[in-house]
């Protein structure tokens, strides 16, 4: 089956809600980066983090994840495109009260930012070391990816491409040392969870989906 077809009105609606979402997530992302109540806590290395060699290239398929989100909220059916919403809204809730009240930060110490390729160096500007549990990119990457997976638009190939983009969205976050695995963990983990409470809540109701 192919993608849907949206109407002009859908279309510009699904890009409003998409423009609210990203100032929800980025507005009070940008603060914690920069306000510290607490003391930060630096994530500590596993031995699957130290097995993951640093590839500066991986910079392409990390901001690759700005592309899936907005190809996922314009490709599913309303009912999962307003199902998306929601668990975003609700995951970056909840992350950033855990930035807020329980810090943590990634080391970078062995990227050599100088030599760094200059999209890498805009990353790290941009980006600071912080907001590192649960990471953001996890769980909004898995969240796309069950849209598609739930989605009866798309068939078994776009949804194995999907999860396969995720992982490797997962793979780049450790290879830029922008996240441990324990990150990666808790914000695939918040994803799952979010997605099915929101799924089972009244507020979808109201959307009559």
């Amino acid at each position: 089956m192919g993608a849907i077809m949206l109407s002009v009105r859908e279309l510009v609606c699904r890009v409003y809600c998409g423009v609210l979402v990203v100032i929800w997530i980025l507005a009070p992302y940008g603060i914690l980066q920069r306000v510290d109540v607490f003391a930060v806590t630096w994530m500590p290395e596993l031995a699957l983090d130290r097995m993951v060699p640093v590839c500066l290239g991986g910079v392409w398929v990390y901001f690759s994840y700005c592309f899936l989100l907005v190809l996922v909220g314009l490709g599913v059916e309303k009912r999962l495109f307003v199902h998306y919403l929601y668990a975003i809204g609700w995951v970056a809730a909840v992350s950033h009260a855990v930035f807020l009240f329980f810090p943590t930060g990634v080391m970078r110490s062995e990227v050599d930012v100088g030599g760094a390729p200059v999209l890498y160096r805009v990353l790290v500007f941009l980006d600071l070391p912080r907001n590192a549990l649960p990471s953001l990119h996890a769980s909004l990457s898995v969240l796309a990816g069950m849209a598609v997976h739930f989605s009866v638009v798309y068939g078994g190939w776009v949804k194995f491409f999907v999860w396969l983009w995720v992982g490797g969205i997962f793979w780049s976050t450790m290879a830029l040392r922008q996240h441990v695995v324990l990150d990666l963990l808790a914000g695939g983990v918040l994803a799952v969870v979010v997605w099915f409470v929101v799924g089972r809540s009244g507020e979808l109701r109201h959307h009559g989906v």
